[in-house]
């Protein structure tokens, strides 16, 4: 291969699928009552779990990853791989300084070992938004290009990842500052499902709002209308325990655009914590993202 591919678990695909794709990561983690867990799920019983335990009144904390432990993860995979060059793909820096940690850990790495180089590319995104691009990386890795070569066209694409959100309850929403504990009480009454969108600079900004979830799942549709380009063919559902509506939102899409592959994916444990349960979303590569001011 012509560089390795890394990345941290906000991309929420399983742990086992990074294995077999050959992708090592590195995992965030969350505490629920003082004990702390790996972000390290492979199968849809452990998310299940996680949303149960949500479900029941549990408030995890999520933490970031430090310089130190990137760095001492970089040196494993660049002896274990025999790299001199990596892709590091990591959670948004308008979500968490993670990205930011994963840098200064690959400058203090490649300070002792001049020989590796390893590109850390902000993904200015999270979940299967994250995870959409993880694979762009991957194919980019099979067809051979060069570790800058792919890392320039990973820094182009990344902007064009669309990533919008509805959430089924607003009480997480208020815990994380995102709205006021009245409009928290008011929008649950009115069923109000606030949308939320990844911007430009990676971070969530709640654009819209839809009474119910059909209207919500109308506004993901008229967002594919907006943004979609006529290359756009791959679409990823993002579900938080949501089966029902994601099966719905697939159908949708593929009502509109049949030859359109569909995935349907988990929101894991660490943008759950703050989304909460019944969460629904999509992601595609498209047009620019919205810059809000």
């Amino acid at each position: 291969m012509s560089f390795i591919i890394t990345t941290d678990t906000s991309c929420d695909e399983m742990k086992n699928t990074l294995d077999d794709l050959d992708i090592p990561w590195i995992p965030l983690t969350f505490t629920i009552k003082d004990e702390t867990f790996d972000d390290n799920f492979s199968s849809d019983t452990e998310y299940q779990e996680f949303y149960a335990k949500l479900k029941s009144g549990a408030m995890p904390i999520t933490s970031q990853i430090t310089p130190l432990s990137h760095e001492d993860f970089f040196e494993r995979v660049a002896n274990e791989k025999k790299a001199d060059a990596i892709i590091h793909l990591s959670l948004s820096s308008g979500l968490s300084d993670t990205a930011n940690s994963a840098k200064l850990g690959a400058k203090n790495y490649m300070k002792r070992n001049k020989g590796v180089k390893i590109y850390c590319v902000d993904t200015l995104a999270a979940t299967q938004t994250h995870n959409i691009l993880l694979y762009e990386a991957a194919k980019m890795r099979d067809k051979g290009l060069s570790a800058k070569k792919a890392y320039e066209e990973l820094e182009s694409l990344k902007v064009r990842v669309q990533g919008w959100f509805m959430v089924d309850s607003l009480f997480h929403l208020k815990r994380g500052g995102r709205v006021s504990g009245a409009s928290a009480v008011i929008g649950t009454i009115l069923n109000i499902k606030p949308i939320l969108i990844l911007d430009f600079e990676g971070k969530l900004q709640v654009v819209k709002k839809a009474k119910g979830i059909h209207k919500a799942i109308n506004i993901l549709i008229e967002t594919i209308k907006e943004y979609r380009t006529d290359e756009t063919n791959e679409f990823y559902v993002i579900q938080a325990n949501a089966h029902n509506s994601a099966e719905l939102l697939k159908e949708c899409i593929k009502r509109e655009y049949p030859k359109a592959n569909v995935k349907i994916g988990w929101l894991g444990p660490i943008i759950g914590t703050h989304c909460g349960d019944g969460m629904l979303g999509l992601t595609f590569i498209g047009k620019d993202r919205k810059e809000i001011r």
